[in-house]
């Protein structure tokens, strides 16, 4: 089950940022970005996704508390009488008001008040919410709407474009924008973490399931700055070449996915509680053995480790050089993916716990 709802937060993360995309973008005058071709169809398949998509966590629910009872019974107890079953019904009500609103061309003003209400709801209902609840709604909230207008203007211009107009003008404002929502993601972000990891416990989570996913999904986003900067500052003078975007938004989904599959694994607020709960980490017993209490993580440096954090960052750096060169998009990206394995090796060879 952790998968399925892991999988289908990924997916709710992508159709939910096409949305916000399409809705920021209508903000942009048409002068000031690439012309962009737009499929209603689309808009409305990522709203039922959004609704779709969101009931992953009740059905998860309702497969563990299952017992003999039925399982459609058991599902509309949970759907009727649990928060998340509130909240899905608020979601899906939403949704509806935001796929009419959309289909009948309604304003722009209306479809982002929609929109932000829908954002509301997912940090209202969000799992730091529940331990702070106005203070993790509020850092929930703002961390998911900076990531979904980010992202999706994004995915629109790199997937959707269809001529170089523009160009110049666009990234006069969307650089700004765009160091302005990551600014924003990175403060929300570790402001989430500490809810869940303390700051000298960063290392010693790495054990769990859910410290190898915060990890890969820290490491994730090296490469991910690192297309963003060549997108907006060093292609800045060229034409639209939309391979740099499409790499970056590539790039995008890794920490989409480790995202999905960190928020399916129990936090480690009592890192020792949690690791007799869960045990190790797969990925930690495959690399470094069988790991037991007490343990406490420390830098232990191995020939191999160091060989592999040296090949990473020459694969950043050939990453960075290739922006120089007309390459396919799959290049560079294999760059930032082979980034993002060998030095995650190379530092998992290099700690002992």
């Amino acid at each position: 089950m952790i998968t399925f709802t892991a999988i289908a937060d990924f997916l709710l993360y992508t159709v939910f940022s096409y949305l916000a995309g399409s809705v920021v973008l209508k903000f942009v005058p048409e002068d000031k970005k690439p012309r962009i071709s737009e499929s209603k169809a689309l808009l409305l398949i990522c709203v039922a996704g959004t609704a779709l998509f969101s009931l992953a966590p009740l059905i998860e629910l309702t497969v563990f508390l299952e017992n003999g009872e039925g399982w459609i019974g058991t599902f509309l107890t949970v759907l009727l009488e649990s928060g998340n079953g509130h909240g899905w019904l608020v979601t899906v009500a939403l949704s509806l008001l935001l796929g009419f609103a959309i289909y009948f061309d309604t304003s722009k003003y209306n479809q982002a008040y929609y929109l932000i209400l829908l954002i509301l709801v997912i940090g209202y209902f969000s799992h730091v919410a529940s331990l702070s609840l106005w203070s993790g709604f509020a850092s929930h909230s703002l961390h998911f709407f900076f990531m979904v207008i980010w992202t999706g203007v994004l995915l629109h211009i790199a997937w959707f474009s269809i001529d170089d107009s523009n160009w110049a003008r666009f990234l006069s404002w969307f650089t700004p924008y765009a160091v302005f929502c990551v600014a924003a993601l990175i403060a929300t972000g570790v402001f989430i973490m500490f809810y869940f990891v303390e700051p000298e416990s960063y290392a010693n989570s790495w054990v769990l399931p859910y410290g190898q996913m915060l990890l890969l999904k820290h490491l994730s986003i090296i490469p991910l700055l690192a297309a963003a900067f060549i997108n907006g500052f060093l292609n800045k003078g060229r034409l639209l070449d939309r391979t740099w975007l499409k790499v970056e938004s590539l790039l995008l989904f890794f920490v989409f996915l480790f995202t999905a599959f960190m928020s399916k694994q129990a936090p480690p607020h009592e890192i020792h509680h949690t690791f007799q709960a869960e045990g190790a980490a797969p990925l930690v017993v495959l690399l470094k053995g069988e790991q037991s209490i007490p343990f406490d993580a420390s830098l232990d440096w191995s020939v191999n480790g160091i060989v592999l954090f040296v090949i990473g960052i020459l694969l950043l750096s050939m990453m960075v050089f290739s922006s120089y060169r007309q390459v396919s998009s799959w290049l560079p990206f294999l760059f930032g993916t082979g980034f993002i394995v060998t030095v995650y090796i190379g530092l998992m060879l290099n700690v002992s716990f």
